[in-house]
């Protein structure tokens, strides 16, 4: 969970009610874009349980309608730290271009090499961000599909100048709101949208949320953790069974 505050840090996942309540409260929201904005991002986050910087940096030509149903392919970025093998590649290098003593590896205690590897995978050098493609289908029918649809039909007949599905941008003098059409909101620009609308809400709890939904719906099993991992695009299997670990039910053997 990213963040939350520890008054409510342990609170349970979203209920449908609670959603409603958020919608119903944006719908109080004058303001056309605001009001489609923020419905459209509680939209998304509800039934794709994704990242908010997934969401954020959706561009309207990911989303397409084909055959009755609405296609969302969304850009994973995800980081792969570099092994102490490459750390020690790395270091040989530097020492081959006298950038570092001769003896530098020789005089390193094993426990110090491997301090300085795990420094070294936090900077930018030590890692790299690997980009995947990944796109969920959902009915045109569906009442959150809704949302994101009328969202989309606004934001192009009123903002087709940019290419982002959550544009950027600023209030100028308390009214006026400008957008910038080359960037696109941030993911803390993002948990700002929800909040007015629920306080003890965050962006990463309808992850956990769709996750749970995943989970008591295939029921406690192999395939409801294979299930979770691909809704939520999990990197391996340990982290979708938490998810049925936490959620799903067990039903025990029928005696008569």
């Amino acid at each position: 969970m990213t963040n939350p505050s520890k008054a409510y840090s342990d609170r349970s996942i979203l209920t449908n009610e609670e959603i409603d309540a958020m919608l119903a409260k944006a719908d109080k929201i004058k303001d056309d874009y605001f009001r489609l904005r923020v419905k459209a991002v509680v939209a998304l986050a509800k039934k794709f349980g994704k990242r908010r910087s997934e969401i954020s940096a959706l561009k309207r030509e990911d989303l397409k309608v084909e055959s009755g149903i609405l296609q969302v392919t969304f850009t994973l970025r995800k980081k792969h730290k570099k092994g102490l093998f490459q750390h020690i590649k790395m270091l040989e290098k530097q020492i081959k271009k006298g950038e570092l003593p001769q003896n530098f590896l020789l005089d390193k205690s094993y426990a110090a090499l491997v301090k300085d590897w795990r420094a070294w995978q936090q900077t930018k050098e030590g890692h790299r961000i690997k980009e995947e493609r990944r796109t969920k289908g959902v009915s045109v029918q569906d009442k959150y599909a809704k949302l994101i649809l009328e969202y989309l039909e606004f934001l192009k007949a009123n903002h087709d100048e940019t290419p982002w599905l959550f544009p950027s941008g600023k209030t100028v003098f308390g009214e006026t709101y400008i957008i910038y059409p080359e960037k696109h909101l941030s993911g803390r620009q993002m948990l700002s949208l929800i909040k007015p609308l629920n306080p003890t809400a965050w962006m990463h709890l309808f992850r956990e949320t769709r996750g749970a939904e995943v989970a008591r719906d295939k029921g406690r099993s192999l395939d409801s953790v294979f299930a979770v991992r691909d809704s939520l695009d999990l990197e391996n299997e340990a982290t979708a069974y938490r998810y049925v670990r936490r959620y799903a039910v067990e039903v025990v053997k029928t005696e008569a």
